[in-house]
């Protein structure tokens, strides 16, 4: 709660006018800037996610669901070791930028949908379009090791790394490992954030917001083994 420095009237921690006197109580946000968000994100998540809930412009969620979409469906490739579909890499690479922003956007509309019904079933009071904004700014994590991490799988093992014909764990095992790992670290990440964002924006308690990402965890593993029959 947030109580108000005029009248002393007790108000929701995401109240921007005190609901007696109007007065402000914290500073309103009208849009988010990327690079400054995903920076705050780093130094203080829960501010930042507090930030992205209080912003009156959700800017950029597409693109982050965009980007993430990407990253998920090449980590369906690699899951269900679909590299021996393709002719070479470049095809691989780009069936996966043609479909990955379809896939991602549809996927963080469709968790947003999921997560809000389920933080209300227990009594959370978050709206779609902030419950969509966190878990699209939830995936910065997941972004960053598209960028950094996949560029340097795809140079080290190239098609290979989607395919056990060999393994990759067999061809390059300490680097295989070290690399995996990061992306792993990166979506345990992700999921710390989403649990944060959902703090802020229900006002839960953080077991409540883990039993809701844990739904989110669900719901993404069904959506990847789906990806493999399509």
């Amino acid at each position: 709660m947030i109580r108000c420095t005029v009248c002393g009237t007790d108000n929701d921690d995401l109240a921007v006018l005190c609901r007696s006197c109007k007065s402000y109580l914290q500073t309103k946000v009208d849009t988010l800037d990327l690079f400054g968000t995903i920076w705050l994100l780093i130094e203080a998540p829960r501010r930042a996610m507090k930030r992205i809930v209080l912003a009156r412009y959700k800017n950029y969620v597409y693109f982050l669901s965009a980007l993430f979409g990407i990253s998920f469906v090449y980590t369906a490739m690699w899951y269900r070791n679909l590299g021996k579909m393709y002719p070479d890499l470049f095809v691989l690479l780009v069936g996966g930028l043609l479909i990955g922003p379809l896939v991602g956007i549809l996927f963080v509309l469709l968790s947003s949908i999921v997560l809000s019904a389920f933080s209300r079933l227990l009594g959370g009071k978050a709206t779609r379009r902030n419950t969509f904004a966190v878990v699209a700014y939830s995936t910065v994590p997941i972004v960053f090791s598209l960028v950094f991490v996949l560029p340097v799988e795809v140079g080290v093992f190239g098609l290979s790394f989607f395919d056990n014909n060999p393994s990759p764990l067999v061809l390059k095992p300490v680097e295989y490992v070290v690399l995996i790992g990061m992306d792993i670290l990166a979506l345990v990440w992700s999921w710390i954030l989403l649990v944060e964002g959902v703090v802020i924006a229900n006002g839960f308690t953080r077991m409540k917001s883990a039993m809701a990402g844990v739904v989110l965890l669900v719901l993404a593993g069904l959506s990847a083994a789906g990806l493999h029959y399509l």
